[in-house]
């Protein structure tokens, strides 16, 4: 299952069936026996162990307080967003998010009983009638709570660094699956910045 023969996340605009433009979503790789965020599916390093009888939302909390360590301005702003998040989201059960048709890469698991399935779009747009986030709930509650606090900051990350310009969610991937690996919770604050300044982010201190 860690073997791909070409990962991408899927970013674009798109409308659905109920006219609502989207920007971008999230991924999951679904198998026959388990089902990962792609974020942690592609990264090579190690994740977090976490606690068994953690909460996803407990699980986020853990990440953030580690990520104010790194950058305490980034962690600040999660943290608001993520207390945000479930005000904003919209869990829809017995539907099947579309993949992004204009996705910049290909890819598909080597595991035939695998695939990639879209479970995250964010609107463009959002009204008192609309949220910003849509959530397959079915597959929502497939994933492990550490996988579901992986989506949630995922979204954060990107929403973040689509403002930022951002096309793609090719470093928001990274930068989810590092802090939630054990190098983060290891490394000192200026690995984390080298990885900001390899990704030439207009992110500072």
């Amino acid at each position: 299952m860690k073997r791909l023969v070409l990962l991408t996340f899927l970013f674009s605009t798109y409308t659905l069936a109920s006219g609502n433009r989207v920007g971008n979503g999230g991924n999951v790789v679904t198998c026959a026996d388990k089902t990962e965020l792609l974020d942690f599916v592609e990264s090579n390093l190690p994740l977090m162990a976490a606690k068994p009888e953690h909460s996803y939302k407990e699980i986020i909390a853990e990440v953030l307080t580690n990520l104010k360590r790194l950058s305490p301005l980034q962690a600040e702003q999660y943290t608001r967003r993520a207390t945000l998040f479930a005000d904003d989201t919209e869990f829809k059960n017995g539907i099947s998010l579309v993949n992004v048709p204009d996705s910049k890469h290909v890819f598909k698991p080597e595991d035939k009983t695998c695939e990639v399935r879209q479970i995250a779009i964010r609107r463009n747009e959002a009204s008192v009638v609309t949220k910003r986030f849509v959530i397959d709930e079915k597959l929502w509650k497939k994933l492990s709570e550490r996988d579901k606090a992986g989506l949630i900051l995922h979204e954060i990350i990107y929403e973040h660094l689509f403002k930022l310009g951002e096309e793609d969610s090719v470093k928001a991937r990274s930068i989810n699956a590092y802090i939630f690996s054990d190098k983060a919770f290891q490394d000192g604050p200026e690995t984390y910045w080298k990885m900001i300044k390899d990704f030439k982010l207009p992110i500072y201190r």
